[in-house]
């Protein structure tokens, strides 16, 4: 078969499935009216499976709703071992999609990514953990978790080719610019009284730590005036939002996070010798400034409740108290299960019954706090329930990544490029810095956020050789 003849075929295959397509949605839609008018349960039950077809059909379309319900905290508990969320039932409809489309259009092959080997090492050290779990039955949720954030960062990275790298990022800044908004005028409603997290939950979290310090990226390699009064906007918005929620982990992510972007910034621009983000890296601290004065302002009224947990954070590098005490003990606790278990773990999910495995914790003040707890580090969480295999595996990932999102952020691209290179160089070393500290990051929303990083690095790095190696 000649080229022009494959060129054909192919062109009235893609015609072909587009017709159908819009075929069944047209007699779905119109069975669904039907339906509505005689049987209202029917047709509600209908709406829903026709829903999930249309999702199925168009596989891009769903892969934004799953980013917009993965920001929306609305568990369905089925037994108190595994809770369904929204985002998970996307996912899946996602991943259907997408081998859906892998078949209707005639693939032969699967495109590696450059993370393919350590996801796989992972899993696979999850399940060896779980064959020598304290209590298999909590090892169940977690095996599924791990292997569908690898499906997750698949999708991500099809995706990230597909739409575009840039697009997918600039619709996750606005998707966390409008959960901001929201939680600013929740914090300002109830006066600052009460800790705001919003439609997104404890996920809030790391969609603000990660976001804000790439909107500051896109804000530095804006390539217009207005480009820059926009980003600028978003980051001064979502510093709001993380003083809104009064954690002290996300805000002191990006207090790290975004000095080492204007220095790593910096860099690039003199050895490129690009005046361009060496001018607009000094507007950066206006945001900065106008949450900084902001927060004085309100110091005494709206944000008193953030003031004194900051003050009592400081006050705990001298004389250890409240949850930064209890993280000394959950990673102590954690390193003492490591080396009981050393190469196996306790098992995937099973930190949360270390209390039964060392039941002289207890006589800790703060042992309540403990039972059911991940160790607040990613890493020592990893070291006691998978052990050496699975922790050496997660840290190979983060290796792997602020490496290779170093090694694009390095290469001299268009300034539309360098602020995809340098947003994704900066939420993955948000990401390297908070698997040392933050509770989560393998589960929840937390896990597809992560994913999501890893795909679009994925993705970028592909995309960017591709173009050095065309010029």
């Amino acid at each position: 078969m000649t080229d022009l003849s494959l060129k054909a075929e192919m062109n009235f295959a893609n015609v072909l499935q587009i017709f159908f397509k819009y075929l069944l949605t047209f007699l779905g839609f119109s069975f669904l009216i039907f339906l509505f008018v005689t049987r209202p349960i029917w047709g509600l039950a209908l709406l829903a499976l026709l829903a999930a077809g249309f999702f199925l059909l168009f596989s891009r379309i769903a892969f934004f709703i799953f980013l917009v319900t993965v920001s929306l905290y609305t568990p369905f508990r089925i037994s108190h071992l595994f809770a369904l969320h929204p985002f998970d039932i996307m996912m899946a409809l996602v991943f259907l999609g997408m081998a859906l489309d892998f078949l209707l259009r005639g693939h032969t092959e699967i495109r590696p990514a450059l993370f393919d080997g350590l996801f796989i090492i992972l899993i696979t050290a999850t399940f060896i953990s779980a064959l020598f779990a304290y209590n298999r039955d909590y090892s169940i949720v977690p095996l599924f978790r791990t292997t569908v954030i690898y499906f997750a960062f698949r999708a991500a990275f099809k995706f990230g080719f597909e739409i575009g790298v840039r697009k997918i990022i600039v619709f996750y800044l606005y998707l966390v610019f409008f959960h901001s908004l929201i939680n600013i005028i929740l914090f300002f409603i109830t006066a600052g009284q009460i800790r705001i997290f919003g439609l997104p939950g404890l996920g809030y979290e790391p969609f603000a730590m990660t976001a804000l310090p790439m909107a500051a990226a896109f804000m530095i390699w804006a390539k217009s005036g207005w480009e820059q009064f926009r980003y600028g906007i978003i980051s001064l918005i979502i510093g709001l939002g993380v003083l809104a929620t009064q954690s002290r982990a996300p805000l002191l992510a990006v207090i790290i996070a975004i000095p080492v972007l204007i220095i790593f910034t910096g860099m690039k621009a003199h050895r490129e010798k690009t005046k361009q983000p060496l001018r607009t890296m000094k507007k950066v601290f206006i945001p900065v400034f106008l949450v900084g004065a902001l927060f004085i302002f309100f110091s005494g009224t709206l944000f008193a409740g953030a003031l004194g947990r900051y003050e009592h954070f400081i006050e705990s590098f001298t004389k250890p108290q409240g949850t930064v005490a209890l993280r000394l003990i959950l990673w102590k606790t954690a390193i003492r299960t490591f080396l009981d278990h050393p190469f196996t773990g306790i098992g995937i999910g099973n930190f949360r019954l270390v209390h039964q495995l060392y039941p002289d914790i207890r006589t800790n003040p703060l042992w309540y706090q403990i039972k059911g707890m991940s160790a607040h580090n990613v890493i020592l969480h990893y070291l006691a329930e998978t052990g050496l295999i699975g922790s050496l595996a997660l840290l190979a990932l983060a290796i792997k990544g602020i490496k290779i999102s170093y090694h694009d952020f390095k290469k001299k691209l268009s300034l539309q490029q360098n602020q995809v290179s340098a947003a994704l160089f900066i939420a993955m070393f948000v990401y390297c810095l908070t698997i040392l500290y933050m509770r989560a990051w393998m589960w929840g929303q937390d896990s597809y956020i992560m994913a999501l990083i890893f795909g679009l690095n994925a993705a970028w790095f592909y995309q960017t050789r591709r173009q050095i190696e065309a010029e």
